[in-house]
């Protein structure tokens, strides 16, 4: 098949394109080398999983149509899956445009043109970040009472609203991914796993929200790649116009004073941090029902997070990616 995946230079993207190319599908990649954080990560990804497979990274932003439509209408892609987007949810008020520019302008760009285009099958990044704080524990794709509590988490709520209203009368199939804190090497230096491992490493500042107690569903990113691969074949199956929305998570919920004492007990050293007060947009607790994922899959996440983050350590114990852990953790912007 002829994939195109955006934010390719992206911490779940690359890793994607190298397992949907080791398939045996054409993959064709774009990424605008936003510089939320440091682009030379980005390219080190590139480096890593795509250029081994002969793979080119597109400079293209999701958020200029013409030039959008123009790469659509030239490649003819059986599938887009779209990761594209402004991540995180602590961007200051004044930069609330990245959100707006990637996940709502630049997502309405690339639903618009794989409708037009008669595009078979179209997935997005979704996030768990649209349940908030009034969603039943564990969240479940039915639930109706969703609230964000982040501005980041409202555009994906509404990238959800958004879709079915140009599928249900298209030739296109979508389905939206509601990843849950998906971490492992290679990953995004505004997470806090990534920022504790670089802590005992290089030494890098960690700030540390709240009193700890708030959880996560982990899910670490082979994964989350493997249950992007196989739901999407599963949508092959669906009928023009179907459109859903599924949890891609573990359904383990782990506090970050787990976390954290876990990353000491496998370093054997201590995490030094600056405690800061809680983050009003942090959620409480993120905890995925994985039932539909498995009926639609028959697979579910493997990898407990203490083998994923020994992982993740070892990863960021090689010399040269140690060198550059300080600099990505003070890239973010």
């Amino acid at each position: 098949m002829r994939i195109l995946v955006t934010g390719a230079a992206g911490f779940i993207g690359s890793a994607l394109c190298q397992s949907l190319h080791s398939s045996g599908h054409k993959v064709s990649a774009i990424d605008n080398f936003s510089n939320y954080y440091a682009i030379s990560l980005k390219t080190a990804r590139i480096k890593e999983f795509l250029e081994p497979n002969n793979l080119k990274v597109n400079d293209l932003d999701i958020s200029n149509k013409n030039e959008l439509d123009k790469y659509i209408i030239s490649l003819k892609p059986d599938v887009i899956i779209n990761l594209a987007a402004q991540a995180g949810v602590r961007l200051e008020i004044d930069k609330t445009y990245k959100y707006i520019d990637s996940n709502l302008v630049g997502f309405s760009n690339i639903l618009i043109s794989a409708v037009e285009n008669k595009v078979p099958l179209f997935l997005y990044a979704s996030s768990s970040s649209v349940y908030g704080d009034s969603a039943a524990i564990p969240y479940i794709e039915t639930e109706k009472n969703l609230y964000p509590t982040s501005f980041y988490g409202a555009t994906k709520l509404a990238n959800e609203l958004l879709a079915p209203t140009l599928i249900k009368n298209s030739s296109t199939v979508a389905r939206g991914l509601r990843f849950f804190t998906v971490y492992g090497p290679w990953g995004r230096p505004d997470m806090a796993y990534f920022r504790m491992i670089a802590n005992i490493i290089s030494g890098s500042d960690f700030n540390f929200f709240g009193d700890g107690s708030i959880e996560r569903d982990f899910t670490f990113i082979d994964d989350s790649v493997s249950s992007i691969v196989a739901l999407m074949n599963e949508l092959y199956t669906c009928k023009a116009g179907f459109v859903d929305v599924v949890n891609v998570g573990g359904g383990r919920p782990l506090s970050m004073n787990y976390l954290l004492e876990t990353i000491n007990s496998l370093t054997g050293k201590n995490v030094l941090f600056n405690r800061l007060a809680a983050n009003s947009n942090d959620v409480r607790k993120t905890m995925s029902d994985i039932n539909l994922l498995k009926s639609l899959i028959g697979i579910e996440p493997k990898i407990q997070v203490e083998e994923g983050i020994a992982k993740t350590i070892k990863w960021a114990q090689k010399d040269d990616i140690r060198i550059n852990l300080d600099t990505w953790v003070n890239s973010v912007k």
